[in-house]
Parts: structure tokens; C-alpha cells; sequence
């Protein structure tokens, strides 16, 4: 039959491979309308009649009263989206709206495909896990970076810092971050009061891991922003993570395995609109011929 550390192996090995695909495969383009709203811009002295001339002065009248009367109106200012607070909160409300949608049933199946075939060597692998090794302390450093309290200042920092610094990009990204954690760490714990599954160690709410959900939702906000470059890393750490809730005795193997998948579905419902632009081959120019180049399409 092997041995259970073999079972381990084999399971975590499929887990990684199966969620790899996933990921590849989720990230190609969706047809998804932009949740940014739309500003009208106003032409200016478009709609206004022309200013008539001044009329001759009555009574008691100066060339300066004359010309106030003739004055035509300022042109009314266009009413503003809101405040920045009052847009945000917005989104919020349209990431829970938009979470419902095919591209989110299929994570979720898939997470609890996934989930299904680990729960059958769950008590093998915590089993493993709870043995002290040098591999199991190593990977305890995990539990600190899952925590929402690294994971939110990490979001609000990108977000600060790409304002501060002008980069409307990396201030995007910011708040994609935020939005993903208030997404996550909701649909994480709305499934943890509903299952209310017994954690290894004896603890409520096992299933699923919050820990995963917020660092794979971090990871995936960052991949879809700035590609696997920047992504893959964070991947990586979101692993590291997910493994060192089961060296602790925190979680079983298939709660950090579908928690991943709740945080990867939530980090792509906040970035619909990164994947909603749209591009183009237009004719290129050049000496001697011509080619073909990508744009951006408004």
C-alpha cells in the first residue's frame, strides 16, 4: 500500500499540478464588461447661445451695469462620481454582485473536486505533518504571512505607494489588493460558520483555510496586474503558506487545498475590468515594408 509519507507526496504533488492548470488556464482573457463607471466630458461653449450684444442703457444705468446684465450664465458644472471612500465602496458591492457568474463556479467546482480527493488522505498527511523535522520548522514562517494582519498593510502600502508616486498602475493594483482580502476573507468565513468543520487541534472552523484564501487572492491580483514575472513569486509564498497551516496543526490538507481556490476566485471577480480591456493589430509602417502592431482600444 506505501507508506503514508509516499501518499503525502503523491497527493500534495497532484494538489499543486491540478491547481497549476487551473491558474494557467483562468488566465487568459474574459469578456467581462469594466466596473469603472463612465465621466461625460463637456465641450466647452457647446450648447450655450452666443452672447447677444449689449443693449442701450437705461435710466440710471452705467456701461458697467450694462455689461453685467449682458454677462451669459457660467455653463453648470458637471455633478461628480462621489467621494473616493463612496466609489470604493461601490466596487465592494459589485465584487459580491459580480461573484456570481460561470467563471466563479467553475474555481468552486474545481476547489471542491480538488478538496474531495485530498479529505481521503487528510489524517494521513496530518499525521506526516505533525512529526517535527527541520522541513516542518522551516515552514512555520508561513503562518505569519497569511495573516490579515501582513496581508491588508501589504495591499493598503501598494496602493499607497503607487498613488504617491504616480503610478496609476500600481495604485490600481492597491486597491484590487484591498478589495480581494474584503472579498476573500468574507467568502472564507461565510464557508467556515456554514461547514463549521473541527480543526486538527480541536478548534471550530476548519474549512477553509483563511490563511490561503488571502495569500492566493494576493498572488492572483498581482498576476493578473503585472503577469507571472511578479505573480509566480507570490504563488510560491502562497504554498509555502498554505503547507505551514498543516505543520501547526492548524488545518487539514483539503481546507488550505480549497482555500486557495476561494481566494483566487475572489482576486479574480475584483480584477474583471484589467481583463475587460480590450486590444488590437493595427497596420505598422516601417522602411522598407510594414508589420503589425498591439493597441490598446478604448
Amino acid at each position: 500500500m506505501g507508506s503514508p509519507g509516499l501518499h503525502f507526496r503523491l497527493l500534495l504533488a497532484a494538489t499543486l499540478v491540478a491547481l497549476g492548470g487551473q491558474v494557467a488556464g483562468a488566465a487568459q482573457p474574459a469578456g467581462a464588461e469594466p466596473q469603472a463607471g463612465t465621466t461625460a466630458i463637456s465641450q466647452p461653449g457647446a450648447g450655450h447661445p452666443a452672447s447677444a450684444p449689449p443693449g442701450p442703457l437705461e435710466r440710471g444705468d452705467t456701461p458697467e451695469d450694462s455689461g453685467r446684465q449682458q454677462a451669459p450664465a457660467e455653463p453648470a458644472v458637471p455633478p461628480q462620481e462621489g467621494s473616493a471612500s463612496g466609489r470604493f465602496m461601490r466596487d465592494v458591492g459589485g465584487d459580491y454582485k459580480h461573484f456570481f457568474r460561470p467563471e466563479t463556479a467553475y474555481w468552486y467546482s474545481g476547489g471542491l473536486a480538488a478538496a474531495g480527493l485530498v479529505h481521503v488522505a487528510d489524517e494521513d498527511i496530518a499525521e506526516e505533518m505533525a512529526e517535527p523535522s527541520a522541513t516542518t520548522r522551516a515552514l512555520e514562517g508561513g503562518d505569519k504571512y497569511g495573516n490579515l494582519s501582513l496581508q491588508v498593510p501589504l495591499a493598503v502600502g501598494w496602493w499607497v505607494v503607487g498613488h504617491v508616486a504616480g503610478s496609476a498602475r500600481g495604485a490600481d493594483a492597491g486597491r484590487d489588493l484591498v478589495r480581494a482580502q474584503i472579498s476573500a476573507t468574507s467568502w472564507a468565513y461565510a464557508w467556515k460558520y456554514a461547514v463549521d468543520r473541527t480543526r486538527p487541534n480541536g478548534d471550530p472552523r476548519s474549512f477553509p483555510s483563511g490563511h490561503a484564501a488571502a495569500t492566493f487572492a494576493t498572488a492572483m491580483v498581482l498576476q493578473d496586474h503585472y503577469g507571472w514575472k511578479v505573480g509566480v513569486p507570490f504563488f510560491v509564498a502562497s504554498t509555502y503558506t498554505a503547507i505551514s497551516r498543516l505543520t501547526i496543526n492548524k488545518h487539514w490538507a483539503s481546507d488550505v487545498t480549497f482555500g486557495a481556490f476561494v481566494g483566487i476566485a475572489s482576486a479574480r471577480t475584483v480584477t474583471l475590468h484589467v481583463r475587460a480591456q480590450k486590444f488590437a493589430l493595427v497596420p505598422l509602417a516601417v522602411p522598407r515594408g510594414g508589420g503589425l502592431a498591439l493597441t490598446h482600444v478604448d
